[in-house]
């Protein structure tokens, strides 16, 4: 079996901006969705066979920003930065026992959607982050998760992959 752990909410605000209900709410859809969703592949997964080296894979959508800041988006970027460790954390427990966790950390992701992340000014500071000569796709996040999810990952488990261009390596 295989566990994609995709839904995320941020508040496009900074700290002192971040009102309690706020925090709540990303918590809960970043953090404890993530949680519950994890707990409850490692049980089915574990009273699975082993097939193809796991009983099954996790994939956890985390974020760059679960290693950098974020700007304006202070509760987002540590909810990312807990999903990292909640797939590290699974990955050393439950390794032995052939289920395989990892996470996908997308970086600029050109998505569609509108505000403040794809202002003019938001654009041109990505793209000079980002060595690549373009920023990223929804299907550059979606065959990183695929490979992770598929029969060829054999032998990485507990690892944050960064689709990001080659932004953090800059």
């Amino acid at each position: 079996d295989i566990m994609v752990n995709n839904a995320a909410i941020g508040t496009g605000t900074p700290l002192l901006e971040t009102g309690e209900d706020d925090w709540n709410r990303v918590m809960d859809v970043n953090v404890t969705g993530v949680f519950f969703g994890c707990k409850r592949a490692v049980q089915q997964m574990l009273n699975q066979p082993v097939r193809s080296e796991a009983r099954g894979r996790i994939v956890n959508i985390s974020s760059q920003h679960g290693m950098v800041s974020s700007p304006n988006n202070f509760a987002y970027g540590v909810s990312k930065s807990a999903i990292v460790y909640m797939t590290r954390q699974i990955a050393a427990d439950y390794g032995d026992q052939h289920i395989v966790c990892n996470a996908v950390a997308p970086g600029k992701i050109l998505t569609g959607r509108g505000g403040a992340a794809i202002s003019e000014s938001a654009i041109a500071y990505s793209n000079s982050r980002t060595p690549m000569p373009r920023l990223g796709r929804p299907s550059d996040v979606a065959k990183a998760a695929l490979f992770l999810a598929s029969d060829e990952c054999t032998y990485m488990t507990g690892v944050n992959l960064m689709v990001d261009g080659g932004w953090m390596a800059s």
